[in-house]
């Protein structure tokens, strides 16, 4: 009877990490990738995104754009870094609870 409390306990948190997994996984394809950074050039200062491409580094131009736009870029590029890390986890928390179950 105890044994299968837990075993039901497991399969539940199971289904919510593979339900989050799909979602977070979802949410990080739809926010940009890379680092920023900023070239001076002469007088001017102008804002890139790096990111990879296969093996390929791709150097994306972005502008001479205010510090706002540049600010919520950069929020989007930490909030998608936050997600990866979760995902990380999520993914070794299912491996373990696959392993319970066997």
């Amino acid at each position: 009877m105890k044994s299968d409390l837990i075993r039901s306990v497991f399969l539940d948190e199971l289904e919510r990490n593979k339900r989050l997994l799909a979602r977070y996984e979802k949410e990080v394809h739809e926010l940009p990738k890379g680092s920023l950074f900023k070239r001076r050039i002469g007088n001017q200062e102008y804002w890139y995104l790096n990111y990879r491409e296969g093996t390929k580094v791709i150097s994306k131009f972005i502008g001479n754009v205010e510090k706002l736009e540049i600010f919520e870029l950069q929020k989007k590029l930490s909030h998608r870094k936050e997600l990866l890390k979760i995902i990380k986890r999520l993914k070794v928390e299912q491996k373990e609870l696959e392993g319970e179950l066997r």
